[in-house]
């Protein structure tokens, strides 16, 4: 690439990507090789292509009928070597990557389809359907903005986009009601639009109740309403108010989720104003109360992300809080499918490796549970996570003591006590492999 032989770049990023197939930096370096190939002229081998484009296209429709999704794939990468703007290509590869659980990969491929066909409503529909399985709400949003000047007639558009905004406001709260900066920044502009409908700088809540009074169709109404009066902490309304939202949406699936979330919200809510009572008594009661409390919502969590995780199967986000909610239960055969797909994604590998190496040691397997910590520990920071550092770096080294690595044992216990002097029996450990 730094000497501009973008013939050798090609094949040899081409190979990369083939070798292996879940790298996206190896797919994006060799898009981009194959573009600087052609001299970024937006139509690669031009003419002298087109017939074996057509040739390509038509082999690959058949192996996708066929669901010889790898096949497919290879066919149409090497489609893409003659031309890497043509959209329907790059549909095809995200196709396949979503069959082959390469999410990431077919993120890509479908960015650089709507990249290629601006105008393509369709591909944008599949892209948009993407984002919003991964959990990526607001990357939805955006696209779905796009169909709307695509097609200003599609009267799904205003629904949706009002649907994914309210996603993306308890989106990452992790059922426990925290304030993320867009939830925050969502509630400030409907509270913005409420006061100038209403010309009041006033009550949120009754201007809201009065818009609803007066569009009692509207299903946003709703979903602003019971947004605010989540933030006020009126849990309880907030739960009530978004079960009518859903019942006027017609059973909307986002709003369903939404529902879920209010009552998941609700009995953490429960759940800690029990743990306030048990503290003030001291009573054995309130404390076993507080453990049956834990226990049922623990146990809705563990339902409401199973269902999810079957139906947006490319949100590694929910793979990998509901393998956390499974290793509580000590369920480690559960758990370990969800992480190993969850250790794909770029942005959760670290964290998903170490908590596959617990499994895997929980388990009694511990050449296993080392491989996974091994992996684990270069991606850490011991500034940026210094708990998770910490625990891996310690994990490994009792790993590596029990299999009778002790060399290995006392630099990873080293690695802890340079963080952490006191941190658990890592110095006692550490001294008496020393002295052995």
């Amino acid at each position: 690439m730094q000497a501009g032989n973008w013939d050798m770049s090609v094949q040899m990023f081409s190979q990369c990507a083939k070798l292996v197939p879940h790298n996206l930096t190896y797919r994006q370096l060799l898009r981009n090789s194959t573009k600087k190939k052609y001299d970024e002229n937006g139509k690669g081998a031009g003419t002298i292509a087109k017939t074996k484009l057509i040739s390509l296209r038509s082999k690959v429709k058949k192996l996708k009928k066929a669901e010889e999704w790898e096949e497919a794939m290879a066919l149409a990468e090497e489609g893409l070597l003659l031309n890497p703007w043509d959209a329907q290509l790059n549909v095809d590869v995200a196709e396949c990557s979503m069959q082959l659980d390469m999410g990431e990969i077919a993120r890509f491929a479908y960015m650089e389809a709507v990249k290629a066909a601006e105008k393509d409503k369709d591909i944008h529909l599949a892209f948009a359907e993407l984002l919003e399985n991964r959990g990526e709400f607001s990357e939805a949003f955006k696209i779905w903005e796009r169909i709307g000047k695509i097609d200003p007639k599609d009267v799904n558009v205003s629904r949706k986009l009002s649907a994914l905004a309210a996603r993306q406001a308890t989106a990452d709260a992790n059922f426990e009601g925290a304030e993320t900066a867009s939830e925050a920044a969502l509630h400030k502009n409907f509270a913005k639009d409420s006061r100038s409908t209403h010309g009041q700088e006033g009550d949120t809540e009754t201007a809201l109740r009065h818009q609803i009074r007066r569009e009692p169709e509207q299903v946003e109404n709703y979903i602003k309403l019971a947004r605010h009066l989540k933030q006020s902490k009126k849990y309880e309304e907030s739960y009530e108010v978004t079960k009518t939202a859903l019942e006027v949406s017609g059973g909307d699936p986002g709003i369903r989720e939404q529902l879920e979330d209010a009552e998941l919200l609700l009995m953490k809510h429960n759940v800690d104003l029990a743990k306030e009572r048990a503290n003030e008594t001291g009573d054995p009661e309130h404390r076993k109360q507080v453990a049956e409390l834990s226990k049922e919502w623990r146990a809705r969590r563990i339902e409401v992300l199973s269902a999810r995780e079957q139906r947006h199967t490319q949100n590694m986000n929910i793979k990998i809080e509901l393998a956390d909610l499974v290793m509580q239960l000590q369920e480690w055969a559960r758990a370990i499918p969800l992480l190993q797909k969850a250790s794909q994604d770029p942005r959760l590998k670290t964290r998903a490796l170490v908590m596959l190496g617990k499994c895997f040691m929980y388990d009694n397997k511990m050449a296993l549970a080392k491989g996974q910590f091994e992996r684990a520990v270069p991606g850490l920071n011991a500034e940026a996570q210094p708990e998770t550092y910490k625990e891996a770096h310690y994990l490994l080294a009792r790993v590596c003591e029990e299999t009778g690595d002790n060399e290995k044992a006392i630099n990873h216990y080293g690695e802890v006590l340079v963080v952490d002097y006191d941190y658990k029996d890592a110095n006692a450990r550490m001294e008496k492999l020393q002295a052995s």
